[in-house]
């Protein structure tokens, strides 16, 4: 059975990190750390994972800028996908973006066919017309 917990500390966070490599959503430029999640939990972010058991198999990491909630890294392991997993997550994280009065945004990659799918599902649309841009340093 699949439980969804709140909170994140060294062993889940290790999880977690194990969990984005299979997936793909981790980049190491971004330099997301344990101490960096914290510290937007700290701050009204919000750090989810669904769990068989003790095993993380799905994560949802929501921060917030006081203007919008954004949804970071939300994985599911490939051996728990198309089980309803991800919706959960989703459904939590809007739920949340309501209850702060807040949009809720995301970014995905244009390959991801899978997740996409469950975005729009869930009443997601694509910002026409802007393109991402980063600063690594």
């Amino acid at each position: 059975m699949i439980e969804i917990i709140e909170g994140i500390d060294e062993n889940i966070f290790a999880q977690a990190e194990k969990l984005w490599d299979i997936t793909g959503v981790s980049n190491q430029q971004r330099g997301d750390t344990l101490s960096s999640v914290l510290r937007t939990v700290e701050v009204g972010g919000r750090f989810y994972t669904a769990r068989e058991g003790r095993r993380v198999v799905g994560v949802c990491w929501l921060t917030t800028d006081g203007r919008r909630l954004f949804v970071h890294h939300m994985a599911v392991h490939p051996d728990f996908q198309n089980r309803g997993i991800g919706r959960m997550l989703l459904d939590i994280a809007v739920a949340y973006s309501d209850k702060l009065g807040q949009k809720c945004k995301l970014e995905v990659h244009s390959d991801n066919a899978a997740a996409r799918h469950l975005y729009e599902s869930v009443g997601f649309s694509q910002l026409d017309g802007y393109i991402v841009f980063i600063r690594w340093d």
